[in-house]
């Protein structure tokens, strides 16, 4: 058992060279994605059953405790769960990254085990892994169907094969040590400015989580008021927190839309930003104690600032040795500036959605509105810093 859980499926040795065409990369990957799905039910049915064993309260059974763990199985990759007139759409994005890392891992065992070395060979690793995890994906749909939760197969289908083609790719390029020497193939423009946007973008996000943590500290208080009101044991409150944490990376994210400036909603005519925050009645989850009731205080204006400049000036730090002169490295700030905008607008993206009926069924920030801004600010800041670096060394 102990196997099953840390070794995913490897290929069979013996093969010599890059192998993606043949019948067993797709059983495999077949394999893989089988592999990948079990070991997160597992996980979360093991750890659902725990708090339902637990809980002296319930009154559900067993049967309606696993259904539990499959919708949080399909919550993790943005499936909506149909429940009464609205939706759940928010996906705890602690647990996507998790269940992706399982995925990852068993794609760059497939792909080392098949000797890829090439951009089409991880492609195809990619795919040979999505299609039968989206497959069973919609199975897992179907079967945790039930009232008053809907989620949709087809839904989960999709879900699923973007998920999947996503963490399975990756995998199979960070397993193969595949990355650096196909970003070194793109054009020049990209080869260049797609590690700066990538870093710029996990700098917003570290950023992001710095002030959710922050203001969490500061409102602990009121957070904790929120966990005792809630009842429940010790357990209850641990499993509390460990869904907190799981949402601690989608309040990162909408973090970025209130440093960059349009701010995010809680709620269909909330807003909450810099100047001034708009809310009502929220649910009671301890993390939304984190967010502000009033305008941002000075020190917060000024962490805000500081990382919005010092995010565009790396920007232009790295384009300042770009060929071709002061404009061309001001073209690639520029360019690096949109690419971290158009990362940041997805990650937002991915961490917001309908949370409920009624007023629940907008939550996060707008994505066009901070890729937009985003792109605007650093892309302002990375383009004087280039230029000037690269006429001061010329």
């Amino acid at each position: 058992m102990t196997e099953l859980l840390t070794r995913p499926p490897a290929a069979v040795g013996g093969v010599t060279t890059e192998d993606t065409t043949s019948a067993s990369l797709w059983w495999r990957g077949s394999l893989a994605a089988l592999w990948a799905v079990a070991v997160g039910v597992a996980i979360l049915m093991v750890c659902v059953l725990i708090a339902w064993a637990t809980d002296s309260r319930s009154g559900a059974g067993a049967g309606a405790a696993l259904r539990v763990a499959l919708q949080l199985w399909l919550a993790a990759h943005k499936v909506p769960l149909h429940v009464g007139a609205g939706s759940v759409a928010v996906p705890p994005l602690g647990l996507t990254l998790g269940l992706s890392f399982v995925v990852a891992r068993a794609a760059a065992v497939l792909a080392r085990g098949h000797r890829v070395q090439t951009l089409s060979g991880v492609l195809s690793v990619g795919v040979a892994v999505a299609i039968p995890y989206a497959v069973l994906a919609a199975f897992v749909a179907a079967a945790a169907n039930a009232t008053p939760v809907r989620p949709s197969p087809l839904a989960a289908l999709v879900a699923g094969l973007v998920v999947a083609w996503v963490a399975a790719t990756w995998g199979a390029l960070r397993g193969t040590g595949s990355l650096r020497r196909i970003t070194r193939g793109l054009p020049p423009a990209f080869a260049s400015t797609l590690p700066a946007a990538a870093l710029a973008a996990a700098a917003l996000l570290v950023a992001g989580m710095v002030l959710t943590l922050g203001s969490l500290a500061v409102h602990a208080r009121t957070a904790a008021e929120v966990a005792d009101g809630l009842g429940g044991g010790v357990f209850a409150h641990f499993a509390l927190l460990v869904l907190d944490a799981m949402l601690l990376p989608n309040a990162a994210a909408t973090a970025v839309g209130y440093l960059a400036g349009p701010g995010f909603a809680v709620g269909a005519g909330t807003s909450v930003s810099m100047g001034g925050a708009h809310v009502g009645a929220m649910p009671s989850l301890p993390l939304l104690a984190a967010i502000p009731h009033g305008g941002a205080t000075a020190p917060v204006r000024l962490f805000a600032i500081v990382v919005l400049l010092a995010t565009g000036a790396w920007i232009g730090w790295r384009m300042r040795v770009a060929a071709g002169g002061a404009w061309h490295a001001a073209g690639l700030a520029l360019l690096a500036a949109a690419l971290t905008g158009v990362t940041a607008a997805l990650a937002v993206a991915v961490a917001g959605g309908p949370a409920g009926a009624g007023r629940m069924g907008t939550v996060g920030a707008s994505p066009w509105q901070v890729g937009l801004v985003l792109t605007a600010e650093l892309g302002f800041v990375a383009a004087l810093v280039a230029v000037a670096l690269r006429w001061r060394s010329s």
